[in-house]
């Protein structure tokens, strides 16, 4: 769900020359690409394994809050750009210190821990103005070793596919009671299976399936691929928590603030075909609620495992 930006104070003085793109109607996916495009700031690699340096863009968002996903995306892709050419993405750890800003770029330093034939670890920290720490993912990169052994007893949940169900944005887009984030374009077509406790409360259940593909097929490059699930894992693993208190996500005054997110890849992700996210809390205490949740690819294949804590507030 993200960093809440109601903490941040963006200087008045000092506007992004993209500031006014936190109104767009739309957030596609060729404007998230774009920002997964990072500027390399350190021309020359240290030959001493010193840390490498990048600028990301802000994205577009009408609530004029960084969505938390984009910091997922942008630390893995920083990290990945310094890991080896035939090393994939394995682990994601996250957590989310500080409030960032939606109007100016972000600023990545990624710490090479460790590198090893087969297995590197990368440390990104997104940086605010005074260098302090805003917020840091640890990421373990290795190659595939297809003489280990693989099992799975995981399987997505028995639920009514993606074709007979309505997309995020045209369930509630001519809906002004809804915040603008969730009734716009998305980069991923988003469908839940049982409709979502915005406006008034489901069924009392701890669990929910969303069904989720890019608007269109996302480009060869592996990294990118990783990126766009794990931006897309944010978007709504600690929703069952409304489901199980009974109350209603967006009524004024309810937020969810991430505090840690993490993610283990189990194969390459491509969510250019459709994938089923299960997700599950199974235990609010004080307000902070801890979600998992499960992707599977069309076939059922398990893909990737996540967990989060955020603190959740109801009204």
């Amino acid at each position: 769900m993200g960093v809440d930006t109601a903490l941040t104070n963006p200087s008045p003085t000092n506007p992004s020359p993209t500031a006014s793109s936190v109104t767009a109607d739309a957030v596609t996916l060729a404007d998230l690409l774009e920002v997964l495009d990072l500027e390399r700031l350190d021309a020359v690699a240290d030959a001493d394994g010193g840390p490498r340096r990048w600028r990301g863009q802000p994205q577009a968002h009408p609530d004029d809050r960084t969505f938390g996903g984009l910091l997922l995306a942008q630390g893995l892709v920083a990290a990945g750009r310094t890991a080896a050419t035939d090393q994939r993405i394995v682990s994601l750890q996250a957590d989310f210190i500080g409030a960032v800003p939606a109007d100016r770029p972000m600023h990545w330093r990624v710490d090479l821990l460790s590198d090893a034939r087969s297995l590197s670890t990368r440390r990104s920290t997104l940086l605010a103005d005074d260098g302090s720490e805003l917020f840091t993912a640890t990421t373990r990169w290795a190659t595939t070793r297809e003489d280990l052994p693989s099992w799975s007893s995981a399987a997505p949940a028995s639920v009514p596919g993606p074709e007979t169900l309505q997309d995020l944005a045209d369930r509630h887009r001519d809906d002004p009671r809804i915040p603008a984030w969730w009734r716009i374009e998305r980069p991923v077509h988003f469908r839940h299976v049982e409709p979502p406790p915005y406006l008034t409360p489901s069924s009392v259940t701890d669990r929910q399936t969303v069904h989720v593909r890019a608007t269109s097929d996302l480009p060869l490059d592996p990294v990118i691929r990783a990126a766009v699930a794990a931006y897309v894992t944010d978007m709504s693993l600690l929703e069952p928590a409304y489901r199980a208190l009974g109350a209603v996500r967006h009524k004024p005054g309810s937020r969810i603030l991430s505090l840690t997110h993490g993610i283990t890849f189990h194969r390459e992700p491509d969510l250019s075909t459709w994938h089923q996210f299960d997700t599950y809390v199974g235990i609010i205490a004080h307000g902070r609620a801890h979600g998992d949740g499960e992707l599977f690819d069309s076939e059922g294949r398990h893909v990737l495992s996540t967990t989060q804590l955020g603190l959740v507030k109801t009204v």
